[in-house]
Parts: C-alpha cells; sequence; structure tokens
C-alpha cells in the first residue's frame, strides 16, 4: 500500500510540476543533430538518472515516458495563448501545463459524444478533419498520440484525409501560430508511422504552408536504457494498415525494430 501511494504521488506531482520548473528542466541543450533532427538520446536526456540507469519519468511504458518527457519540453511556454488540443482523451498532463503557463487550453475529440459541442475554454466533440471554430481562432495547435491514427483503418475507423486535417489546422491558426504533434514510430496507426517513413511524413508539411519545421527523435537512441519493441497487440494491427512497404521493410520494423517517438512542430506561414 505505501508502495502505491508513493507512486500516486510521483505521478501527481509530475502532472501538477510548475512551468517554471519544467523550463529549467528543459534547457537547450539537451538534444544534438543527427541527420536533421534533434536526437534526444536517452543517456542525454534531463529525465535519465545516470547513477540507477533509468528514466525518472514516475509512471508508463518506455513509450510513455517519452511523451512526458516531450510534452514538458515542448508545452511549458503557452502564456497568454489560446491552445486547441486535438484528441484530448483522459491524459491530463498537456493540458494542465497549458493552463498553468498561462495559457487557454481547449480540446476537441471524435470519442466525445456530439451533443458536448467543443467551445472555448472547455472539451468537446471534434475532429481534425473538421475543426468547429473560426478561422484564425488559435495561437498554437497540438496533438498527443494522434497524429497517427487520423488516416488508421484499425478498429474499424473511417481514415481521414491528412491533407485535409493539416488544412484545417492550417485554418484554424493564426497568422505566425504553431502546430506540434507527436506520434510512436514502429508501433500502431497509419502504415507510415509503423514503418518509420520520416520522409513521407514530413512531406505532409507543404512549405508554402510551414515553415521552422522541426522534428525531434526521442528513444532512437535508447541505451543503456532496454529496447522497447512492439507489442504482440499492436503487431496484430500491422496486416490492416500496411499495403504500400515491401515485405522486407515490415519484417525489418517488425523482428528488429525499436519504439521510438517523433514530434513535429511547424510554423504556419503568413
Amino acid at each position: 500500500m505505501h508502495g502505491l501511494k508513493n507512486s500516486f504521488l510521483k505521478r501527481w506531482h509530475s502532472l501538477m510540476a510548475s512551468p517554471q520548473r519544467v523550463r529549467k528542466t528543459w534547457v537547450e541543450p539537451y538534444w544534438h543533430e543527427s541527420d536533421g533532427f534533434h536526437d534526444i538520446a536517452c543517456r542525454y536526456c534531463p529525465k535519465f538518472d545516470s547513477a540507477r540507469v533509468e528514466c525518472t519519468v514516475p509512471f508508463g511504458t518506455p513509450l510513455r515516458k517519452c511523451v512526458v518527457a516531450a510534452i514538458e519540453a515542448n508545452l511549458n511556454d503557452c502564456g497568454n495563448e489560446n491552445v486547441l488540443e486535438i484528441g484530448f482523451g483522459r491524459f491530463a498532463l498537456a493540458r494542465n501545463l497549458v493552463r498553468r503557463s498561462g495559457g487557454q487550453w481547449t480540446g476537441i475529440d471524435p470519442g466525445q459524444p456530439k451533443e458536448r459541442k467543443a467551445e472555448m475554454g472547455k472539451g468537446g466533440h471534434g475532429a481534425a478533419a473538421s475543426i468547429p471554430f473560426p478561422d484564425s481562432t488559435f495561437d498554437r495547435v497540438f496533438g498527443i498520440q494522434s497524429f497517427e491514427h487520423w488516416g488508421q483503418k484499425a478498429s474499424s475507423r473511417t481514415p481521414s484525409d491528412y491533407a485535409d486535417c493539416l488544412h484545417e489546422i492550417l485554418r484554424v491558426l493564426k497568422p505566425g501560430g504553431r502546430v506540434y504533434l507527436d506520434a510512436p514510430i514502429h508501433f500502431h496507426g497509419h502504415e507510415m508511422f509503423i514503418l518509420g517513413d520520416v520522409d513521407r511524413i514530413k512531406a505532409l508539411f507543404d512549405p508554402r504552408d510551414w515553415g521552422a519545421i522541426e522534428l525531434q527523435r526521442w528513444r532512437h537512441e535508447y541505451a543503456p536504457l532496454e529496447r522497447y519493441a512492439p507489442t504482440a497487440t499492436v503487431l496484430r494491427e500491422w496486416p490492416i494498415e500496411i499495403s504500400s512497404y515491401p515485405e522486407t521493410e515490415i519484417a525489418s520494423a517488425r523482428d528488429k525494430g525499436s519504439v521510438w517517438l517523433l514530434t513535429i512542430s511547424a510554423r504556419k506561414v503568413g
């Protein structure tokens, strides 16, 4: 019981950490340049405890720990911004951080009842392909573990077109507004995320519409921590999703691939 209480307290403190303290943790450079990415190698990540050889994020799978770290690093400075989260679900860290850093959080999620209308400052029904807000409403739009699902076919989903989704985000962003999206690689969702086709993912962001594009890789260099392999559950979805890649690439991702986190941020041109 005592151990469960300590675990709960650690998680609570992580969810309620002050933006000021978070910003002190994520002072650049905590990454290095590699092949056009900002690589956050586990051994140099501020969340890595070199004495214990472990990640200090107090809860979740290795992937979830990276998601938490990436949220802290990228969403701690939302003061005086109107911020939209796409696919907000039940994971509250990002919305809490937005609010505590002085921003107004609004959320849409297709899993919400349709009668729960989206309103500024609240969470309601909506999807990336049809955002229920006027043009130039938000300073920032973000999605945590939702980007890879927009075009997904598994679980009887009706895939959305990525160009339509990004056009909607562009529409509701103010001039110069920012987008931040993260997605796991070699895990689930649309086939380009499963196979780690980063060139295809990056090409979604038309340079006529998007500037200052930054790609981060979290846990791509995971040593000395353990490899996090695709799970049996997600592997069962792969044949439903993958249709454009040869079997050799699929087998390599299945047998040798290590799950890592990709984040993309960009700024609306104009």
